[in-house]
């Protein structure tokens, strides 16, 4: 990418059913998914049968009853793929999913507010918002674009209810120079499979995808990090 992340981050969400309280630190050892040293300084935020959260090493968690999150934000991501394909292919395949979604997300700075403004009036100019939008001015010190997201629907070659949505918004992460937040989600759903067959078939499409998904994600990323310049 053109400019270098100040957060790096790729998720894979999972829909489905969960049982939240069993995916704690001990339980990821016991399984050889993650060593003991890594879940020996895991920060465990809670471990409850509504919600679960810890990070450990490269690692955040969190599962509640209907969506399982992996994130990691230090390379190589390809270890949070393989960490989820092991959980759900080797341990936890009886688990119906219904859909999972490959997230790519970035705040990077930019040098000034001119430069974050461009970006805001590529994706959103104000002319088409009349004598309200002209209220606005020709710079970001005034107001303008907040938060918007495109969607891709009909995704060649996928099934119907797969999309990808791209959403840009300023940073809230960068507090002390204007950034920029971009986050990529490539969203899969497991076509005519369902039951068990949902889970085993998701598994599949994520290790098969994973690579072209963060990929695609990034020349999106890296094309609205270009609008920011002169």
């Amino acid at each position: 990418m053109r400019i270098e992340p100040e957060i790096d981050g790729v998720s894979i969400v999972l829909v489905g059913n969960f049982n939240p309280a069993i995916f704690t630190p001990s339980w990821f050892v016991l399984c050889d998914l993650l060593p003991k040293s890594v879940a020996d300084s895991a920060e465990l935020g809670i471990a409850h049968p509504e919600i679960t959260q810890f990070r450990a090493d490269w690692l955040t968690l969190e599962v509640s009853k209907d969506n399982f999150t992996a994130e990691t934000l230090l390379a190589p991501h390809i270890r949070v793929r393989d960490l989820v394909a092991r959980v759900f292919k080797e341990y936890l395949y009886h688990v119906p999913l219904r859909a999972f979604g490959i997230n790519r997300n970035v705040h990077f700075r930019v040098p000034d507010i001119g430069s974050r403004d461009r970006i805001g009036r590529t994706l959103a100019p104000v002319k088409p918002w009349g004598a309200w939008g002209r209220r606005l001015g020709a710079s970001g010190h005034q107001g303008g674009m907040t938060s918007l997201t495109m969607r891709q629907v009909a995704v060649e070659g996928r099934p119907a209810d797969d999309q990808i949505n791209v959403t840009v918004e300023p940073s809230n992460r960068i507090v002390d120079a204007p950034g920029v937040y971009v986050a990529v989600n490539d969203h899969y759903t497991a076509g005519e499979a369902d039951g068990h067959e949902s889970g085993r078939r998701l598994m599949e499409i994520l290790e098969q995808n994973f690579d072209s998904s963060v990929a695609s994600g990034e020349k999106i990323i890296d094309h609205i990090m270009s609008l920011s310049e002169e």
